[in-house]
């Protein structure tokens, strides 16, 4: 199946949406409502036959989820890069480039810089 014909859920329970995200088989859905939460938003309800779930628009679930895949690291604070597309890295600098030209990039904060490398080297073996 692919990615297109999955979505980016949060399951509920009663009122408690859960804080993890996870993908969701859009065969699965059997039906999906509009309901109002917290007396002042819309959220859509989909529901299947195991269960009821949000679509997520929760910027902390959605990086957590893309994080879990394979390539995916966050190398910063709100910074989430598919390493599997780099072309170059800069440890000194702190960037991870996309592009020959080394315009399009995204930061790898200080603290993260081992983990880094660390992950490339096994994505990579480099």
């Amino acid at each position: 199946m692919a990615d297109r014909d999955r979505i980016m859920v949060q399951k509920r329970e009663g009122k408690l949406i859960s804080e993890e995200a996870e993908w969701l088989n859009v065969d699965d859905i059997r039906q999906c409502n509009r309901e109002m939460f917290n007396k002042k938003e819309y959220k859509v309800v989909i529901y299947t036959d195991y269960g009821e779930y949000i679509r997520c628009d929760s910027n902390d679930a959605f990086f957590k989820l893309m994080s879990d895949r394979e390539g995916f690291m966050l190398t910063d604070a709100g910074t989430l890069g598919n390493l599997y597309k780099m072309k170059s890295v800069d440890y000194e600098d702190g960037k991870v480039y996309f592009d020959e030209d080394e315009r399009e990039y995204i930061t790898i904060a200080r603290s993260k810089t081992k983990l880094v490398r660390d992950y490339i080297k096994k994505l990579f073996g480099k």
